[in-house]
């Protein structure tokens, strides 16, 4: 099995896709070095992918050959439990894709070290005519997908994994300051915190005015 790996620099937001999200970035790797990577996604409903190809030919991809895509991940869960964070792979057909999804613990990934995870993704290359794509897709939380070190898969699976995190439902993400979202509201909970401070404020409101109507009627009575 070979090892293909995630290069930041020959990727590029999906052209196909209006809503996308997604940025080239230098952010703190699992080793607390500044990586290049990609971030994509947010916590609304929009779709964000990237992709790039890689040639059907020989010393490139080979049909029927098996192969491990390998990088380094960040976030792409969030508190509602409805995201999407998922890989494609596909030749000429993307109805006949393969789709590792890399939320939820549905794809295991090798370790996690630092809050991040690291993926060698199994998978035999599908006939193709000219390229094989791959193909990041993000809806509903932010991701951040960063490439090996010196592509050195032995190197990262040799490292001492984190303890695992029994504190939280879904993953820490680097787009928060502290790395969970309870810590920082996410658009849904600002709607519903204005939400109660408009129902608080309606509240207030009426009470001032009843207050106002009791001091009339007592006023009103010493008048007679």
């Amino acid at each position: 099995m070979r090892d293909l790996f995630f290069c930041p620099e020959r990727w590029a937001p999906d052209e196909m896709i209006s809503t996308n999200a997604a940025q080239a970035i230098r952010v703190r790797g699992f080793s607390g070095r500044t990586v290049d990577a990609w971030q994509l996604g947010d916590f609304g409903s929009d779709w964000t992918a990237i992709t790039s190809q890689i040639p059907m030919e020989t010393g490139w991809l080979e049909a029927g050959a098996q192969y491990r895509f390998c990088f380094w991940l960040n976030g792409g869960e969030n508190s509602r439990g409805d995201e999407t964070c998922m890989l494609e792979i596909f030749g000429d057909a993307w109805e006949d894709r393969l789709r590792f999804r890399l939320n939820r613990n549905h794809t295991k990934p090798l370790l996690e070290k630092n809050h991040w995870l690291l993926y060698a993704i199994p998978f035999t290359a599908p006939e193709a005519a000219e390229a094989l794509n791959f193909r990041f897709v993000a809806a509903g939380a932010v991701c951040t997908i960063a490439g090996i070190p010196d592509m050195d898969m032995a190197a990262c699976e040799s490292l001492t994994p984190d303890q695992p995190d029994t504190a939280h439902s879904f993953r820490h993400n680097l787009w928060y300051p502290h790395g969970w979202p309870e810590e920082r509201p996410l658009p849904q909970q600002n709607e519903k915190i204005s939400l109660r401070k408009k129902a608080a404020a309606a509240a207030a409101v009426t009470a001032v005015f009843a207050i106002g109507a009791v001091a009339l009627r007592q006023y009103l009575k010493k008048k007679r």
